[in-house]
């Protein structure tokens, strides 16, 4: 066997001579988005770093795996996408110095986020943080290893929906940790079935923790919201629209509706024009009539008239109305009761963590069935009787009735005889497989069964129940991968000035559209605002400027570099822009649109200046002893010529000594040269330079 490498994806090992894995069928030569971290990389000299998962205005999850223990994990990191960039085939973030504040800012709440993680110890409903460093100029999060499949996902391989009983049994550990985060003080604000995940033993799992700015329009980052499960107020950034735990009441209302239902619930926004939302029961009749009220009053539109905490949302669900109807006491049923419990050790927990005394709360009093309710007097006992004969109809379970009795011995009547049925066929056809086998069409029976329709539904919903997500105001490149799997971009780029480079803001299918797999829309990407003002170049490197041209606006396909034949200055520096040969000054108005370019001269890091002397020289003779002299004059003639050798930087031509070569000779007591008028020009002595 030879050597061992890892996949990427699943993290597992295989040999090396093999480019696909053999457990998940990863190829190692797809290609990866220069943007994120480049699978195979090395995180703090333990941590292999896998593909990337998912990514949002925050940052990023990657799979990985902790090469000294063998534990499978996920790594998540800062990195937000409208403040910062990764450096060239580096794992380095480089921050624009006007985003530094911004970045900083939401990196300390991104940190102080995990570290509140951190501090709620095994629970299990959540995943638990490993370890936190700050590396690459930023900050990564590692995460245990989430099994299991999204909550979405589980609903459509169980018919969409899930019975009352069943949610009773597997959400209630759920509404435990939502209320052990309220109480340390972490808002979900994105409760969803793409947040919530079911592994094979039926437990729930809440991830996609974020920053509040993600989870929330225009506040700073790439907002990520999940329709039909964000509270109104997530919508706006404004003081009037306050988030708490409400918030989160909201989300995981929504996430009962759809599981029991089956159905998404309209997105808060469209409730605000027109509230069309149906009621669970009307939906579904086996829906309890007050469970379902409770779910609308979870998902009020009003976030102080809704329900405030979970704790009250947990109460209301699960109380079971007295038979007695002027006694306003209820029986909190065991799950209910369960809830409670684990709120009170979660505090005493918190409490003691943070060194304040314990202070123990009174349970609930319990009512004993078999002591008389108070203040009810004899005529109230002789009503009872007619009371307890009413039937609710919405409860219908609760009570058996003559006709239920009878219905009991003619259903297993009705399933003997089919038994009986079923059981002849397959004798029929143990007796006669010859003739089957001539006519294969009597195989296939006229009517489809019960799990054909399953996976003919399935089929459907994969291929054709697309819902269109909003894609204004996102990057471009980063949603084009996150939606490759379901749809195909297809970008149209014009100038706006409304939205900055690469940004959609248009699309062609609305929100909320139903769409089939691997269609392709049309998306209008911003090529930059119509005009911008030329910035200022003193001082900046040639890398400089670009980065200030594309923050003011002015696009690379707009400009061009080139190098400057003569000039003095440093390398690597502007010297001088122009527009159709004639200069241009630094805050001059630029139209993007006009299809003008920018060029951009620059002196070169292998440009030198440099002198060079030339000389000429005249004949004189003396009177009186015919002696001959030479003068020579020398005239400097400055050069800047393209060297091999790298040079410093240029300065302006300093005349200093002449040099040494072709001196003047040295002449005794010279006689005075005579005047002479309008002398020729004398010729001028090439230097040898060319």
């Amino acid at each position: 066997m030879g050597e061992l490498k890892h996949c990427y994806k699943c993290m597992e090992e295989f040999e090396e001579n093999f480019d696909v894995c053999p457990n998940c069928g990863y190829d190692s030569s797809t290609p990866n988005n220069p943007m994120y971290i480049t699978p195979g990389t090395l995180l703090r000299e333990k941590y292999l770093c896998g593909i990337l998962l998912d990514f949002n205005g925050e940052g990023a999850t990657y799979t990985g795996k902790d090469i000294t223990t063998g534990r499978k994990i996920r790594i998540r990191e800062y990195m937000p996408i409208n403040l910062c960039t990764r450096v060239n085939n580096r794992s380095a973030i480089s921050v624009n110095y006007n985003n530094l504040a911004k970045y900083k800012a939401f990196m300390a709440e991104y940190t102080e986020l995990n570290k509140s993680l951190a501090r709620i110890r095994d629970n299990p409903n959540i995943p638990e943080v490993i370890d936190m460093f700050a590396e690459n100029n930023t900050t990564y999060t590692i995460f245990e290893h989430v099994d299991g499949v999204k909550m979405l996902d589980y609903l459509k391989e169980n018919a969409g929906e899930l019975s009352w009983d069943q949610v009773s049994r597997i959400f209630p550990p759920l509404f435990t940790t939502i209320g052990i985060l309220h109480n340390a003080g972490i808002i979900h604000r994105a409760i969803s079935p793409d947040t919530v995940y079911i592994n094979d033993k039926g437990e729930l799992k809440l991830c996609g923790f974020s920053v509040s700015s993600v989870r929330t329009v225009n506040a700073g980052l790439e907002y990520e919201l999940f329709k039909g499960y964000a509270a109104p107020e997530q919508y706006s950034a404004s003081s009037n629209s306050r988030q708490g735990t409400w918030t989160d009441v909201y989300g995981i209302s929504a996430l009962l509706y759809r599981a029991l239902t089956g159905c998404m619930p309209v997105d808060s926004v469209s409730r605000l024009k027109h509230d069309d939302l149906h009621e669970p029961y009307i939906l579904d009749s086996r829906i309890p009539s007050h469970v379902s009220g409770v779910i609308m009053k979870g998902m009020d539109l009003s976030g102080k008239d809704r329900i405030q905490t979970i704790t009250e949302l947990v109460t209301k669900l699960f109380e079971q109305p007295s038979d007695d109807d002027d006694t306003a006491t209820t029986d909190i049923s065991a799950a209910a009761e369960i809830f409670r419990e684990e709120q009170e050790r979660a505090r005493r927990e918190n409490e003691i963590a943070a060194g304040r005394p314990v202070q123990r709360q009174r349970p609930p009093q319990r009512r004993n069935p078999q002591q008389r309710p108070p203040q009810r007097n004899p005529q109230q006992r002789r009503r009872e009787p007619e009371r307890r004969r009413r039937e609710d109809m919405n409860y219908r379970y609760e009570r058996v009735s003559t006709a239920d009795k009878i219905k009991a011995p003619i259903i297993i009547g009705v399933l003997f005889v089919a038994i009986l049925a079923l059981l002849g066929v397959f004798i029929y056809t143990a007796i006669n497989p010859v003739k089957e086998a001539e006519d294969p069409r009597k195989k296939r029976p006229t009517s489809s069964s019960v799990s054909d329709n399953v996976i003919e539904e399935d089929a459907t919903i994969d291929m054709n129940n697309i819902e269109m997500p909003s894609l204004i105001g996102r990057f471009y490149e980063q949603t084009a991968e996150k939606w490759s799997e379901y749809f195909k971009l297809d970008p149209v780029y014009e100038y706006n000035d409304s939205y900055d480079i690469d940004i959609i803001y248009e699309q062609e299918i609305e929100e909320g559209t139903r769409i089939s797999q691997g269609t392709v829309i049309e998306v209008k990407v911003s090529k930059g605002k119509l005009s911008a003002f030329i910035p200022d170049f003193e001082g900046l490197s040639v890398a400089q400027y670009k980065l200030r041209l594309e923050k003011a606006g002015i696009p690379k396909d707009n400009y061009e570099l080139m190098e400057a034949k003569n000039g003095y200055g440093n390398p690597d520096s502007i010297v001088e822009i122009k527009i159709d040969d004639e200069k241009v000054t630094p805050g001059s108005l630029y139209s993007n649109k006009d299809g003008k370019k920018l060029i951009i001269y620059y002196i070169s890091d292998k440009t030198q200046s440099y002198t060079t002397y030339s000389y000429y020289n005249y004949t004189t003779t003396a009177s009186n002893n015919s002696t001959t002299e030479q003068q020579y004059t020398y005239v400097p003639v400055y050069t800047t010529q393209a060297q091999v050798t790298e040079a410093p930087a240029t300065q302006p031509p300093v005349v200093t000594e002449p040099p040494t070569q072709a001196p003047p000779p040295v002449v005794t007591d010279p006689p005075a040269p005579p005047v002479v008028t309008d002398p020729p020009a004398p010729p001028v002595v090439d230097s040898g330079v060319e």
